[in-house]
């Protein structure tokens, strides 16, 4: 019976199809072009998925539900009441990303009985910490690269709004080095920062790295990391095996 999962996030719309656990499709648009998410669940909706769970981390989906609902897909949303294979000890549910939460249940099922900790460097920096007996308390959240780079130009006078290069030095030698320099350098040392006090406090700890700057990240964590660029949709579809037919 093929699953259609989809992960609604801040700036992007991820979705796939899934047979029992095997992945058979999967891809992400714009969440502000419905054109692009309409391109998406046309293509997905050819291995004619029997129904859809949703994780949805903003306000309103709108267009996807019409859509859906012009498909004859039927479809629900992953709410904080229903259960995950881990145990869920954050002390405020209502407000924990269904992101977060499918993260978590993604990683236990990859490394059963281990640590292990999701690094998701996507729209924010998000830790997300998951204990050897499948328990979830929690992790950290901070602003992702490219809303660092939006904050300098907002908040100051004069400092331009910049992106991404493939060329960082450390010692910026003008506004825009510099600039490049305490983004990208900044957002890495602090995630190897955050990642060196897990690795001492939890032993065999397992690394999972997701979200749209994996990359990035696989270039510069001297660690063994797993890298998994669909996790939250893989995480989704797992809890989604778990719910009664």
């Amino acid at each position: 019976m093929v699953h259609l999962i989809l992960d609604i996030g801040n700036t992007a719309v991820k979705a796939a199809c899934f047979d029992g656990r095997k992945l058979i499709k999967a891809g992400k648009a714009l969440r502000s072009s419905e054109s692009e998410i309409e391109d998406l669940l046309v293509k997905l909706q050819v291995h004619l998925p029997s129904k859809a769970f949703i994780g949805n981390v903003t306000h309103g989906a709108a267009a996807i539900e019409q859509f859906l609902d012009k498909a004859r897909i039927p479809y629900s949303y992953f709410k904080p009441e229903i259960g995950t294979s881990v145990l869920n000890r954050y002390e405020t549910p209502e407000t924990l990303g269904r992101d977060r939460l499918a993260n978590a249940a993604a990683a236990a099922h990859l490394f059963p009985g281990s640590p292990v900790v999701i690094i998701d460097a996507g729209t924010c920096i998000k830790f997300d910490f998951v204990t050897a007996d499948n328990e979830y308390f929690g992790g950290s959240i901070a602003p992702g690269i490219d809303m660092r780079f939006r904050a300098l130009h907002e908040y100051t006078a004069r400092l331009p709004l910049l992106g991404r290069s493939d060329t960082v030095f450390l010692i910026g030698k003008n506004t825009t080095e510099a600039i490049q320099s305490g983004v990208i350098n900044g957002a890495l040392a602090e995630i190897k920062g955050v990642l060196e006090q897990y690795q001492m406090t939890h032993k065999d700890l397992r690394v999972i790295i997701t979200g749209g700057d994996v990359a990035l990240l696989e270039r510069n964590l001297k660690t063994t990391i797993y890298s998994e660029p669909w996790l939250t949709l893989k995480g989704l579809n797992e809890i989604c095996l778990h719910q009664p037919a």
